[in-house]
C-alpha cells in the first residue's frame, strides 16, 4: 500500500507541473510586443536587401563616368557640326577609345540596318552562326531615326570583353526596333574571344540606351547587357539633362581603322566644340513584348513621360527589374512580368507620379515585389530649391505579387495610392504602408500565406482605407502602429494570432464590420490610444485555453462548492487512512461458523455424548 500511495502522489505532482507549464506557455503567447523589436515588426529599412551585386564597384563606377564623358563629348560635337562645317554631310566616326563611335546625324529618312552595315563594314560583321557582331559604339543624334526593324529573325551581338565594350545610344533621336513573335530582334552581349554572352560586369558590359527623343520597341529581346548604373544598366530610357563641361581634354581619342564613314581627327574636332547644347527633354516610349534577361537593370527609366510597357518580361536582373527612377510621369505598365530579380521586381522612386501597374506579375524577387517611394526629394530649403511636396497617384490593379523575400508591396510616403484586385502571397509582409503615406486605399485584394502580417500600417500613415480584402493563413492580418486607418468589411480566415492589432498611437483608427475567423487569444488586440472597435463578426473565432480563461471557467460559485466538497472527502479519506491503517470493513462482525461447528447431523450429536 505504501507503493500505491507513492504512485498517487507522483501522478498528482506530474499533473500539476504539466498544468503550470501549459499555463505559462499560453500566458507568454498572449503577451503582445509593442515596440519595433517585437516579432511582428521589421526594421524601418528592412532586414532583407536583396542578393549582392557580383561586380567590381570601384572599377565599374569609373567606367560609368568614362561613358558619361564620351557621350557628352559626342553630344557637343554633334550639336556644332551642322553650323560650323557647312559641307559636312552624312554619318561620321569619332575616334573614342578603346572603341570608336559611329555618329548618325539627323536627317529625314530613317537609318536602317542595311545602311548601318554599309557605314560600318568592318565593325558590323556577320558571324558563322548568322548573328552580327557590332564592335564599335553607335550614336544617333537629334533628328535621326535609327530603325533596326526586320521581318526575319535578327541577332546583334554587342562586343563585350575584358578590353572594351560597345553600346547603341539614341541621343535625342528615335530608336525603333520592330520584330514579330516568330522573328524577334535580339540584342545580346558577346565575348569576342569565346563567342558566348558576357556574364561579367567588373570590366564593363555592352548596353543600349535612349537619351531623350523616343523609343518604339516591339518583339525585341535584350540579354546579358549592362553594368553598375541605371544609365548603363542594359536597356535604359533616360531624358536629356544639362551637359556639364567642355570634355575635349578628358575625352580619349585614338585612330580608327574602320571604313565606310569618315573619321574626324582631334584637330578637326577642336573648333567644333561650343557651349551650346540641345535643350533637356524627357524621353517617351512604347515597349510591347520586350524581353530583358540577365541584364544589370532589367529596364531603367528616368526623366520620362508617357512610357507604355505591355506584354513584356523582365527576368534575372542583377539589381532591380523594372525601375522608374526620377521624374517619370503619366506612364503605364500592363500585363508584364518581373521575375527572379536580385532586388525589387518593380521599383518606382521619388519624384515619379501618375503611374499605373495593371495586370503586373512580380514574383520570386530578392527583396520586394513592388516598391514605391513617394516621399519628397527634400524636407526643407536646399541648394537646388527642390520641392518638398510628396509624389503619388500610383495605381496597382489586377496584379499578382508572390514569393518575394521581404515585402510584396511597399509604399513609402506619397499621396493618392490605390491597390486593388491584386493577389499578394508568400512574403514576410504582404503590403507595407509607412513613412507618412496619405490617402491610401487597399481594397478588394486577396492576401494569403504571409509570414508575419498581411498588411502593416505604421510610421505616421494617414487616411489609409483597408476595405473588402480577403486575408488568410497569416499570424496577424492587419497591424497598425502609430498610424491612422479604417479597417472595414474585410474577411479574415485561418488567422493564428490576431486579425487586427493596434499599437501605439492610432487616432481616428476604426476596426468595424469585419468577418473574422481563426484562433488566438483575441480577434482584435487593442493596445493603442485612439482606436475604435465595433460591429465585427467573430463567431468563427476560436480562443485556445489560457491561464486566465481556465481560471475564469472554473472559478464559478457552484464549481467552487463542489470542488471544496471533493477536497473535503479526499482529505477525510486520507486522514482516516493514516490513523487506522487498512483493515477489513467487517472485522467486528464474526460469522457463526467461526463461533461453532455449524449445523450437525443427529448421528454426529449422539456420537459426541
Amino acid at each position: 500500500m505504501n507503493a500505491f500511495r507513492r504512485f498517487v502522489r507522483t501522478f498528482a505532482l506530474g499533473v500539476l507541473i504539466v498544468l503550470v507549464a501549459l499555463g505559462a506557455g499560453i500566458l507568454l503567447r498572449d503577451m503582445e510586443p509593442i515596440d519595433a523589436s517585437g516579432r511582428n515588426e521589421i526594421a524601418a529599412n528592412g532586414t532583407v536587401q536583396g542578393r549582392l551585386y557580383p561586380g567590381d564597384p570601384q572599377r565599374e563606377a569609373e567606367l560609368v563616368e568614362s561613358e558619361a564623358a564620351r557621350l557628352d563629348y559626342i553630344r557637343t560635337v554633334g550639336s556644332t557640326i551642322p553650323w560650323q562645317v557647312e559641307t559636312f554631310e552624312g554619318p561620321y566616326r569619332v575616334p573614342t577609345s578603346p572603341a570608336p563611335t559611329l555618329v548618325l546625324p539627323g536627317r529625314d529618312e530613317p537609318y536602317t540596318f542595311d545602311e548601318l552595315r554599309e557605314f560600318a563594314p568592318d565593325t558590323l560583321v556577320e558571324q558563322p552562326d548568322g548573328a552580327f557582331l557590332l564592335s564599335e559604339h553607335v550614336v544617333a543624334l537629334p533628328g535621326a531615326v535609327l530603325d533596326l526593324s526586320t521581318e526575319s529573325p535578327l541577332t546583334i551581338g554587342l562586343a563585350s570583353s575584358g578590353d572594351s565594350f560597345v553600346s547603341i545610344v539614341s541621343l535625342g533621336g528615335t530608336f525603333t526596333v520592330t520584330g514579330t513573335e516568330a522573328a524577334p530582334v535580339t540584342f545580346a552581349s558577346r565575348d569576342t574571344a569565346s563567342g558566348a554572352p558576357d556574364t561579367q560586369t567588373a570590366d564593363g558590359r555592352a548596353y543600349v540606351r535612349v537619351m531623350g527623343g523616343r523609343a518604339e520597341l516591339s518583339h525585341v529581346r535584350f540579354s546579358d547587357l549592362g553594368f553598375w548604373s541605371g544609365n548603363t544598366g542594359g536597356l535604359s530610357l533616360t531624358g536629356l539633362e544639362d551637359s556639364t563641361n567642355d570634355l575635349l581634354a578628358n575625352a580619349p581619342v585614338a585612330p580608327s581603322d574602320a571604313e565606310g564613314a569618315p573619321t574626324l581627327t582631334p584637330e578637326e574636332l577642336e573648333p567644333l566644340l561650343a557651349d551650346d547644347q540641345p535643350e533637356p527633354g524627357p524621353v517617351t516610349a512604347t515597349l510591347d513584348h520586350v524581353t530583358s534577361t540577365g541584364n544589370a537593370f532589367g529596364l531603367f527609366v528616368s526623366r520620362a513621360t508617357e512610357v507604355t510597357v505591355s506584354g513584356s518580361r523582365i527576368e534575372g536582373s542583377l539589381v532591380d527589374g523594372l525601375v522608374f527612377h526620377r521624374y517619370v510621369t503619366a506612364s503605364t505598365v500592363e500585363a508584364t512580368e518581373s521575375i527572379g530579380n536580385a532586388v525589387d521586381g518593380v521599383a518606382i522612386d521619388r519624384s515619379s507620379s501618375s503611374i499605373g501597374l495593371i495586370g503586373v506579375t512580380s514574383s520570386g524577387n530578392g527583396r520586394n515585389g513592388i516598391s514605391f517611394d513617394g516621399q519628397p526629394l527634400a524636407d526643407g530649403p536646399s541648394a537646388g530649391g527642390t520641392p518638398v511636396a510628396a509624389y503619388g497617384n500610383l495605381r496597382v490593379d489586377g496584379s499578382t505579387v508572390a514569393d518575394n523575400v521581404r515585402y510584396g508591396i511597399e509604399i513609402s510616403g506619397g499621396d493618392g495610392i490605390g491597390i486593388s484586385g491584386t493577389r499578394v502571397s508568400a512574403s514576410t509582409v504582404g503590403i507595407a504602408l509607412n513613412h507618412g503615406a496619405r490617402n491610401v486605399e487597399v481594397s478588394g485584394n486577396t492576401l494569403e500565406g504571409q509570414e508575419r502580417q498581411s498588411i502593416a500600417v505604421r510610421q505616421g500613415v494617414e487616411d489609409a482605407r483597408i476595405e473588402g480584402n480577403d486575408i488568410s493563413s497569416v499570424d496577424t492580418g492587419v497591424h497598425i502602429r502609430d498610424a491612422a486607418a479604417a479597417v472595414s468589411q474585410n474577411t479574415f480566415a485561418d488567422v493564428s494570432n490576431h486579425a487586427v492589432t493596434l499599437v501605439g498611437k492610432a487616432p481616428g483608427t476604426q476596426v468595424t464590420d469585419n468577418t473574422i475567423a481563426g484562433h488566438g487569444s483575441t480577434p482584435v488586440y487593442d493596445n493603442a490610444v485612439g482606436g475604435r472597435i465595433a460591429g465585427n463578426d467573430v463567431e468563427e473565432w476560436e480562443t485556445p485555453p489560457t491561464v486566465k480563461s481556465v481560471l475564469s471557467t472554473f472559478l464559478q460559485p457552484l464549481t467552487i462548492v463542489w470542488l471544496a466538497l471533493a477536497l473535503l472527502l479526499l482529505f477525510t479519506a486520507l486522514t482516516g487512512h493514516r490513523r487506522r491503517g487498512i483493515r477489513h470493513p467487517y472485522a467486528d462482525r464474526v460469522p457463526l461458523t467461526e463461533l461453532s461447528d455449524g449445523v450437525m447431523s443427529p448421528e454426529t450429536l449422539r456420537g459426541t455424548r
